[in-house]
């Protein structure tokens, strides 16, 4: 009901400049370690993607091999997610066709298709790095971002301290977990992320209906 004369309370919206990017991959194995060789191989294709504010690229996922050897074995269901300007969705075409070469493994990148963001209240990202190594200060600065930033105060959880490996040494991160969160910041949040390092896929997040399946995976 809305009295007469009284303004209408209507919910805060968010329009990302972002989007998701879903391609296909063919190849055989991946290095378990590819975020910084994934990094570099995009941008040696697509030069622009490191100079783009937000641009987030998800590193590779895949099976353990038996051979000990830090490689991972992947099939058709892996997917390279990247996320990119709108307004640069069309430039990426340019890398259908091509082929990535991370040290020695290669894969050749098919069609793509576009994902946008869904403004759950439960928000997760597998790797966060503020720069901070110690969980306390970690948690800190996760506070400081949202509620400056982003001028939000949400429930959130951080999972066991993950390393990464860099051309500048390694990253200390967590995943991490945000729950109770307005739409309209869901939203932001997902098109901004969270802490540094976009590109080697630190801070991306990504919706999820319910806390419950991703706790186990984080504590």
């Amino acid at each position: 009901m809305n009295w007469a004369g009284w303004p209408e309370n209507k919910p805060e919206e968010y329009v990302p400049r972002m989007t998701d990017l879903q391609f296909d991959l063919v190849g055989t194995t991946i290095p378990a370690e590819n975020a910084q060789l994934l990094s570099v191989a995009l941008q040696a294709l697509v030069p622009w993607l490191g100079e783009e504010p937000g641009v987030g690229i998800q590193h590779l996922k895949g099976a353990e091999t038996n051979s000990g050897d830090a490689t991972l074995n992947i099939n058709r269901r892996t997917k390279l997610f990247l996320r990119v300007p709108k307004a640069r969705v069309d430039a990426m075409q340019r890398l259908v066709g091509q082929t990535l070469d991370l040290a020695g493994h290669a894969l050749q990148i098919g069609s793509f298709k576009t994902r946008e963001f869904s403004p759950f209240a439960n928000i997760y990202a597998h790797f966060v790095d503020t720069g901070s190594a110690g969980e306390e200060q970690f948690v800190q600065d996760v506070m400081r971002e949202l509620d400056g930033r982003f001028q939000l105060r949400c429930g959130f959880i951080c999972g066991k301290q993950q390393t990464l490996q860099s051309t500048s040494g390694p990253l200390y991160g967590y995943s991490l977990m945000l729950h109770d969160v307005p739409p309209h910041k869901s939203l932001q949040l997902q098109d901004e992320g969270l802490g540094r390092n976009r590109l080697l896929g630190c801070g991306i997040f990504i919706p999820h209906k319910s806390i419950a399946s991703v706790i186990p995976a984080i504590l």
